[in-house]
């Protein structure tokens, strides 16, 4: 993150400004303190041992990322070091952010907040950023996260506080006109809280598909066909509704519009064309649904497209318990999972889950979907022996286990993909 101009001008000298070598003054003390028993936390009370001042922001997605990784690193050194977050912002700015982030729970050590004070003796425009003292007060390094490893932490404690880079922020001339995303690489971090963009098909990229929820939403998809997109956006992340090619009807599309079966050259020769593969990718905050977003998306950049998800009969493969069996739970363990071509083993995993890879990958060109119909909902132990692509096969090693899948009819959810103009994205 980069505070705003005002708050800080690189190359400001102050009276208080301490640097690397200097000795912190004495008789610091927080009032304004987030997970800490006492009153207060003095630094005075660290003495003897090495402190990290972490400096961060609610307001920037990078920093406040970093508090997990710096909470792990504190409960692998205990005692032997001190990590101290500190932020200029109030409590009800950092409750907000600790609430959005599943992965900030559960943090351990002290947060000190509404600390401006500490931000005079070390001032800087880029976070986080990070401020070492030594066991007698003096500051031992100033310099960015990439430092901060379990490796330059070991050299630390047994002496060495050179391995630490200087951190020395610089300001950033950003032309007028330039595209912050595409034509500043000066700009390391962006510090992007939403984002979406789309693309044509990108030479020389393969195929991908991430997905990453453990900060802000982050969906990003590279050259990867039409249908692949509102395969996605639409069957989200349910297990149950997941919308492979045996469930989604695109009528009005002619052969290979959306999805073509092809390899090697004729499949660079089709995307090359322009208007079959296209790049997305979303940045959004925790708090907002990123499939809705993609949805709207695409409905604005692919408005020759109807989507619509409608309940329709379908020949479904449904998978039950064979009669008078009752698939026993899981015995206790660890929660494991395994697929290859060749098998499965599963401990103490969710059924649906399987059910769910059966459709999305080994079975995905199977004309009738897998639905799961044996009413376990509870976790169990299963392993199978066979080709899980071969549908006959798959069925045999299943009702060796008390399972079976039977071929019939029933009202499904089917993704209709209906073309309503001519397709041409870039056309006016």
């Amino acid at each position: 993150m980069v505070y705003p101009t005002g708050v800080y001008r690189g190359g400001e000298t102050r009276s208080d400004t301490l640097t690397i070598g200097d000795q912190i003054p004495a008789g610091i003390e927080f009032a304004q303190v987030l997970q800490f028993s006492s009153d207060k936390l003095r630094l005075d009370d660290y003495r003897g041992k090495y402190v990290i001042l972490e400096f961060w922001a609610p307001t920037c997605s990078l920093s406040t990322a970093s508090l997990a990784d710096m909470d792990e690193l504190q409960d692998h050194y205990g005692d032997r070091l001190a990590i101290l977050p500190i932020t200029i912002f109030p409590e009800n700015r950092v409750q907000e952010v600790l609430k959005a982030y599943s992965s900030l729970q559960d943090l351990e050590f002290p947060l000190i907040i509404d600390a401006k004070k500490m931000r005079e003796y070390f001032p800087h425009s880029l976070l986080p950023h990070f401020v070492i003292l030594d066991p007698e007060g003096s500051v031992a390094a100033i310099t960015s996260q990439s430092d901060i490893t379990v490796e330059n932490l070991d050299k630390l404690l047994a002496g060495d506080e050179s391995v630490f880079r200087e951190k020395i922020d610089k300001r950033i001339k950003l032309e007028r006109n330039a595209r912050l995303i595409s034509e500043s690489p000066q700009v390391e971090n962006k510090n992007i809280w939403f984002q979406s963009a789309m693309t044509g098909y990108i030479p020389g990229l393969g195929g991908s598909i991430i997905q990453d929820y453990s900060g802000l939403s982050h969906i990003r998809i590279v050259n990867m066909s039409i249908l692949s997109h509102f395969q996605l956006a639409y069957s989200e992340r349910d297990l149950v509704d997941y919308f492979g090619r045996n469930r989604i009807e695109t009528p009005g599309f002619g052969l290979e519009e959306l999805f073509a079966e092809k390899v090697g050259q004729d499949a660079l020769d089709w995307m090359e064309e322009g208007t079959h593969v296209f790049g997305y990718e979303l940045i959004a905050p925790p708090h907002l649904n990123p499939y809705e977003l993609m949805q709207e998306d695409l409905k604005r950049f692919f408005p020759q497209v109807k989507a619509s998800v409608e309940s329709k009969t379908k020949t479904v493969y449904a998978l039950v318990q064979m009669e008078g069996q009752q698939y026993p739970k899981a015995m206790a363990g660890k929660q494991a999972y395994q697929a290859a071509g060749n098998g499965v083993r599963m401990r103490n995993y969710p059924l649906q889950g399987f059910v769910y890879h059966l459709n999305s990958s080994f079975q995905q060109n199977n004309p009738y979907p897998i639905v799961n119909r044996t009413g376990i909902d509870y976790p169990i132990d299963l392993s199978l022996d066979t080709k899980l692509s071969n549908i006959e096969s798959l069925r045999e090693a299943l009702r060796m286990n008390g399972l079976d899948l039977v071929k019939q009819e029933e009202v499904i959810s089917v993704l209709v993909l209906e073309k309503v103009g001519d397709f041409n994205p870039l056309a006016p």
